[in-house]
């Protein structure tokens, strides 16, 4: 995809020029003073004026019948985080089978160097396409298919993202998504089904995690908006120092993913995690918290607090802090108030929930009813660290809505 596919991803308010911008931007990124993650998110939001648009920061969709599932669910914002390669599938409507097997133009690891495309795989594999297996070579020479979806709404907005993984000595599995960020790594080939990965062509970022989210946010389509993921920590049995290490790294990596729905077609019991969550957020770290379906469809969700509905507004909700996550998120319970003064926390759903308020010591405060507040003061913000609201549904549904957290101390230095 070129650089017009992504002005088109962007929508009408991103051009050429915004772009350039964004380019100087992003060479200078690292001398610049990048503000913090929010320490006090929901602080200047007007809840009766803003618009509650889901979405999902890490959510796969290769055919219309997966797409058909997010639209069902009443998503406004698709960030499409597909692989094999991670390259994003944006514009929605420009995507094709095969698509990516035959317009590959992002770079990639050849042999231990940063290759530019673009890459030619019908000629690239000719060489030793004898030694693939028939139930693959038979799919050789690749062709370009058809449109992957039928029906994509006029009115969806969209922006690029992709699932990056493999990085060289990230100690396990570790995933990072992209909403907002136009790079693509890696090949179609993740299986060494068709022996590139044999003949040198890496199947996946094979950079180091800090060159990574480098490149990353070199790509981001607005430079105040949109961010970096921390994926399913349960599931990669992420260990905490690498986690704090990733979030100590670039403020605009945003947080970690809390739950994850997909991780449950591995082992049911690594969809949720709190802990890792509660650990960065015990530490003094801001570390906001993302509740995706991954490769689920039915559950997790985020929901985004937008001035206006623009692609824009949206990826800048997600760099302010501006979201809380869902389970189910289909109007069973909605937030329409949280928020934070400083020494008292407040919150209120448009139907009864239990309210619970975590804290570094717990579950620091449980009631129920439409609202709830919580007074905390001054002398015992130390040992609270952070506060952060669970609302859970009273009428037999499985929903549940979490805000996110609130600061009670300063930053620490790292």
């Amino acid at each position: 995809m070129d650089r017009r596919d992504f002005l088109k991803c962007a929508g009408a308010a991103a051009t050429i020029g915004a772009l350039a911008a964004n380019t100087a931007y992003a060479q200078e990124n690292k001398k610049m003073n990048v503000p913090e993650r929010n320490r006090n998110p929901y602080k200047d939001v007007d809840w009766s004026k803003v618009h509650q648009i889901h979405t999902t920061t890490h959510g796969h969709s290769t055919n219309q019948r997966m797409l058909d599932a997010y639209l069902k669910r009443g998503f406004q914002f698709l960030t499409l985080s597909n692989y094999y390669p991670s390259a994003p599938y944006c514009p929605a409507k420009d995507m094709t089978v095969n698509y990516y097997r035959v317009h590959h133009d992002h770079p990639v690891m050849v042999k231990g160097k940063l290759t530019d495309g673009p890459f030619d795989w019908n000629k690239i594999l000719e060489p030793w396409i004898d030694e693939v297996d028939e139930q693959y070579r038979k799919s050789y020479p690749f062709k370009e298919g058809g449109p992957l979806y039928s029906n994509v709404p006029d009115d969806i907005l969209e922006a690029p993202n992709a699932e990056h993984h493999s990085f060289p000595g990230s100690n396990g599995n570790l995933h990072l998504c992209a909403p907002g960020s136009s790079l693509a790594t890696g090949t179609f080939d993740a299986r060494n089904y068709y022996k590139s990965h044999s003949h040198g062509y890496h199947f996946g970022s094979g950079q180091p995690w800090r060159t990574a989210v480098d490149r990353i946010i070199e790509k981001l389509i607005y430079p105040d908006g949109g961010g970096i993921t921390i994926n399913h920590p349960a599931w990669t049995k992420l260990e905490y120092k690498l986690m704090l290490d990733i979030l100590d790294y670039d403020p605009r990596v945003l947080g970690i993913e809390v739950y994850n729905q997909g991780s449950a077609t591995a082992t049911p019991e690594i969809v949720w995690s709190e802990p890792w969550w509660d650990h960065a957020l015990s530490t003094g770290r801001q570390c906001f918290g993302f509740f995706v379906p991954d490769w689920g469809y039915t559950k997790g969700v985020n929901i985004l607090l937008a001035k206006e509905k623009t692609v824009h507004e949206c990826l800048k909700a997600y760099r302010e802090g501006r979201w809380y996550g869902a389970i189910i998120g289909c109007g069973k319970l909605v937030f329409n108030h949280v928020n934070f003064d400083g020494n008292t926390l407040t919150a209120a759903t448009d139907k009864p929930a239990k309210f619970q308020v975590v804290t570094k010591q717990g579950i620091s405060l449980e009631t129920t009813g439409l609202s709830m507040t919580f007074n905390i003061p001054e002398q015992d913000k130390q040992k609270l660290g952070y506060a952060r609201i669970k609302a859970y549904a009273t009428d037999g549904s499985e929903e549940i809505l979490f805000s996110q957290p609130f600061m009670l101390t300063p930053a620490p230095k790292v």
